[in-house]
């Protein structure tokens, strides 16, 4: 697991699981019911020295999947599977990524453009797409409901690949990198939930890409605490939608 040191008794940990399969924890699983449960997608990743991990990804379009930059530099390989666990899944192949200009691992904090872009070929998995959010406010007491493939139980390295979700909402904390979130609830986003989306809900009930999963604060030991860090996707959205368009693609409407 990739760490970043805060201070002497909490670290801040990027969430990508690169070891043995490291969901969201104690969140409740996606569904058929959810909206958005074929827009979410899992990342299967392999490191420079073959070891696996696990993030989380969100289609823009039925080809084109939106994640965190931490995620998939420098990744010998990233395959996206379209199901609800990761575990024995089918992965398709990415085909091309594009990772943020802005984005540069950085020692004892988040990057600013902890985003990529993943182009994938041609296929008949089922999908469906979410919009990036016109709301562009986070302030505090904001909701929100996050979604990923992650750890469900804080100390398991074990217990990732499967989809799940959990209330989060803003602290009104906010940098130039991300936005600060703290669990409505008592799940929160942990390793392997990174590149997964923040989603808010708008009056009529549907669901837009307000942010991107980055970071989250881990413990001596480990174990995922539960403040956690989003990417702002309104920072992001132009050059999103000009990466998109550079391939003869569009978002979906707003």
């Amino acid at each position: 697991m990739l760490k970043r040191a805060l201070s002497g008794l909490f670290l801040l940990a990027f969430l990508l699981a690169a070891a043995p399969a490291l969901a969201i924890v104690h969140g409740k699983p996606v569904t058929e019911t959810d909206d958005y449960a074929h827009a979410v997608v899992g990342l299967a990743l392999t490191d420079a020295d073959g070891l696996p991990g696990e993030c989380t990804g969100t289609l823009l379009t039925p080809r084109i999947v939106l994640t965190a930059a931490h995620c998939v530099k420098d990744m010998k390989s990233v395959g996206v599977v379209f199901d609800f666990k990761i575990d024995g899944a089918r992965t398709l192949s990415v085909s091309k990524i594009v990772i943020h200009p802005d984005f540069a691992e950085k020692k004892d904090k988040l990057s600013a453009g902890d985003l990529a872009i993943l182009f994938l070929p041609p296929h008949d998995d089922r999908t469906s797409t979410i919009p990036l959010a016109a709301d562009a406010s986070f302030a505090e007491g904001q909701q929100f409901t996050a979604v990923g493939f992650g750890r469900s139980i804080a100390t398991s390295f074990k217990s990732s690949g499967v989809m799940r979700k959990a209330g989060m909402v803003a602290t009104g904390n906010r940098t130039a990198a991300d936005v600060a979130l703290t669990p409505t609830g008592d799940a929160w986003p942990c390793s392997g939930d990174s590149g997964g989306p923040v989603l808010r809900k708008d009056m009529s009930g549907r669901y837009a890409i307000a942010g991107v999963m980055s970071g989250v604060y881990s413990g001596p030991i480990g174990e995922c605490l539960t403040g956690a860090f989003m990417v702002p996707i309104e920072d992001y959205a132009r050059w999103i939608a000009d990466t998109v368009a550079a391939e003869g693609s569009s978002l979906a409407a707003k």
